[in-house]
């Protein structure tokens, strides 16, 4: 595949230094994998930064964390060429850093992985199609007003802890999310526990609305398909019974 530069731009809520940006192990924020030939960021104005990317094919990871960036519009534009792109990055992760929103307006084949933790003010996710996309991290995030994960398939870990989420938000969250893979129903370990599960929705340090008939309804069908969801509060057991989400199972500790 020809090398190729691609860049798109982020706003800061403040004026910064930015933090070491490269390609390497060593910088702390930089565009990374074996394909990657550069990465740079240049300042625009006062507030504002170009993320300047060289590479001959899919980039492993893109990491832009703790730099007080406000919006986050993925666009990105071939240089060359001068159109938007699906920029083949893998992971990105966005971490603590003071988001608004963020903005995915154009199909994303190759993302796996998006990790906004800690952006406490963020309140808008859209994503509009990336099929590929199987964790996606929230945790941390107190100010969702509104989410929307358009298309998707490929889920196998949702984590928003802590996020103390209203009940219109967790409804759109749970709406859009369409579980395709689910986990064995095999039965492992000693005990009253849950089954192993290699799919996970994470919704401790929220308050979970279970008279909320979409809420409860999309829990229940993650459970009947092995999912492993944690919560703060149980459910009452005339929505969800025990069985569903608790399994007693044969000792295999051995007594001397």
């Amino acid at each position: 595949m020809k090398n190729r530069t691609i860049y798109s731009f982020f706003k800061t809520s403040k004026v910064i230094n930015s933090l070491d940006f490269g390609k390497t192990a060593s910088h702390f924020n930089g565009a990374k994998g074996d394909n990657v030939l550069s990465s740079r960021l240049e300042r625009q104005f006062h507030n504002s930064f170009k993320v300047v990317v060289e590479a001959r094919g899919e980039i492993e990871m893109l990491k832009l964390t703790n730099q007080n960036i406000l919006t986050w519009d993925d666009y990105w534009l071939d240089e060359r060429e001068g159109v938007i792109i699906d920029p083949g990055i893998k992971h990105i992760n966005l971490q603590r850093n003071d988001l608004i929103y963020v903005n995915m307006s154009v199909e994303r084949k190759r993302l796996h992985t998006l990790n906004l933790e800690g952006n406490s003010d963020l309140k808008y996710l859209h994503i509009h199609k990336s099929q590929s996309l199987s964790e996606l991290v929230l945790d941390g995030c107190t100010s969702l007003e509104q989410i929307n994960l358009g298309l998707n398939y490929s889920y196998t870990r949702i984590s928003a802890k802590g996020c103390k989420m209203r009940g219109q938000v967790m409804e759109q969250l749970l709406r859009d999310f369409r579980p395709v893979i689910t986990s064995s129903g095999e039965v492992r370990g000693a005990g009253m526990f849950r089954k192993t599960s290699t799919t996970l929705l994470d919704l401790t340090g929220n308050t979970i609305d279970w008279s909320n008939r979409r809420i409860a309804s999309k829990i229940r069908m993650l459970l009947t398909n092995n999912w492993e969801v944690r919560w703060d509060n149980p459910p009452p057991t005339e929505i969800i019974p025990l069985r569903m989400y608790a399994f007693p199972v044969e000792s295999r500790i051995g007594i001397l």
